[in-house]
């Protein structure tokens, strides 16, 4: 196959942080290629600077061979290089068919031909195939979940003739079946001509359907193979620098008496009279199809949402959560599916972020104490093995690894006994998706209790006690002993009609 990009010797600094290092990388005609590495590797800083999102500080990029130095994403796209963002990157308020064809709206004498609009739509959706046609194309963004918005970013890419599409992430907030469909368009547009860049953590989906796979580790290129020729273990190891040990449960542990009780729990009929318990140091897991109903199910008892209808009790008492503000008092913490939008704040620094429900604790008439606030902090830090230059280092600038044992250490340090985990290894590689099971292991072992929301089949397996499967906004299965289950017996009732 010839080659259609080619990079050489590409660096990018950030404050505090070397993001790429004299990198290499080659993309062929029709391949799809993956890029692979730990958090904080630089896969998804060379894919920003291919798309033109960031500017390199040195090197070379050829495309199509001619060199190239995009300013904007808008005028790499236009030219032919289209990136599908891991983090949504969508007009809320905007419809669909606006959001698709945002910059080349169909006129008809200057006027915007709504009809053609939603055709072209229609057009897309259905090459998507059947889950891109859960939702319409006048159907407003705001009201899609993670999973219909990455549809809704693949169609919008894919509306233009481009020759090259990065995917980062792609699959993280979809379900199996919507990955399989997605596995399907990627090598239909591969027949077509278009080139695949790849970036994922889940070295699965790499072998099935990549050709190659490039690794980086410390911002600095490793290697390339193709992946007919290596197993998993090469890769991980090519990642780490060494073997890495991935983390397993073996036994089935004992848990305690109730300590949240859900009753009749309604929202939007997408919740839809839902009644589980959580016991003391329980893990309870809750898999279903994207829009089953399970964030929808914790939001509202969180207090995001407000729910319509239902009780709630923890520890016997009957409880009214009405906001986020009463479920933190009340002792529950949230790791949000969205880290980037709704668990951290990017511009923030380490420390703000960490001791961002509880830094009242370090006030002295109405004065923050930095140092007794910078020592606590520094104990999440060892605790959590958080990798960050400084206290002060924006957090936007970490890697999704350690921005979400940021958001983990902010609610052990608001003294939470009841969590909930939503999707919480997503996007995170495979080193730091063992330490956060580790960490929530071990967390439930003390005595605390966990909720964990999972589209990973083998992370439910692993990680919990009892498992829950929903299916439009109900439970429909509850499964007691997890251990010796299949994964087609958990999916069977997630997907049956």
């Amino acid at each position: 196959m010839s080659v259609i990009l080619k990079c050489d010797s590409i660096s990018k600094a950030f404050p505090g942080v070397q993001a790429l290092d004299n990198v290499q990388f080659e993309l062929c005609r029709g391949e799809i290629h993956a890029l692979c590495g730990e958090n904080g590797a630089g896969k998804s800083t060379l894919i920003k600077i291919i798309t033109g999102i960031y500017q390199k500080d040195s090197g070379n990029i050829s495309f199509n061979g001619k060199n190239i130095h995009y300013k904007s994403a808008q005028e790499c796209r236009g030219a032919g290089i289209a990136l599908i963002p891991q983090e949504i990157q969508l007009a809320e308020t905007l419809t669909v068919a606006e959001n698709i064809l945002m910059t080349n709206y169909p006129l008809k004498r200057g006027i915007v031909s709504w009809k053609e609009m939603y055709k072209k739509t229609g057009e897309l959706q259905k090459r998507l195939g059947r889950t891109a046609l859960s939702f319409r194309p006048d159907e407003t963004v705001k009201n899609l979940n993670m999973g219909q918005k990455q549809l809704v970013e693949i169609m919008k890419a894919i509306s233009m003739d481009v020759k090259i599409i990065a995917f980062d992430e792609p699959t993280s907030s979809l379900s199996e079946e919507e990955t399989e469909s997605m596995f399907a368009l990627v090598k239909q547009l591969t027949v077509e001509g278009v080139s695949i860049i790849y970036v994922s953590h889940r070295l699965a989906e790499i072998f099935r359907i990549c050709d190659r796979v490039s690794v980086f580790k410390d911002g600095k290129y490793v290697g390339t193979r193709d992946t007919g020729a290596v197993t998993p273990r090469d890769i991980i190891t090519m990642m780490v620098g060494r073997d890495i040990k991935l983390y397993e449960r073996t036994e089935q542990k004992e848990t305690g008496e109730a300590v949240l009780e859900v009753k009749n729990l309604k929202w939007k009929n997408k919740v839809k009279n839902l009644s589980f318990t959580l016991n003391k140091g329980e893990i309870l897991g809750m898999f279903g199809i994207v829009g089953s109903g399970r964030t929808e199910m914790a939001r509202a008892l969180f207090g995001i949402e407000a729910k319509e209808d239902g009780e709630v009790y923890i520890r016997g008492q009957q409880v009214n959560i009405k906001s986020p503000e009463d479920a933190v008092k009340l002792g529950m913490g949230f790791v949000t599916e969205d880290r980037r939008s709704e668990g951290l704040s990017l511009v923030a620094g380490v420390a703000e972020n960490v001791t961002l429900p509880f830094f009242r604790k370090f006030l002295r008439a109405g004065i923050l104490n930095f140092r007794k606030e910078h020592a606590e902090v520094q104990r999440f830090i060892d605790l959590l093995n958080i990798k960050t230059p400084s206290l002060e280092t924006k957090t936007e600038n970490l890697s999704g690894g350690n921005q979400q044992k940021i958001v983990i250490a902010k609610w052990i340090g608001a003294d939470s006994s009841i969590f909930i985990f939503d999707e919480p290894t997503r996007g995170i590689d495979v080193g730091a998706k063992s330490e956060i099971y580790r960490l929530m292991d071990e967390l439930s072992r003390k005595g605390n209790s966990i909720i964990m929301i999972s589209s990973e089949l083998p992370e439910i397996q692993t990680m919990s006690d009892r498992l829950l499967v929903f299916k439009d906004g109900e439970i429909v299965k509850e499964f007691t002993d997890v251990f010796a289950l299949g994964e087609e017996q958990i999916l069977e009732y997630a997907i049956r009609s």
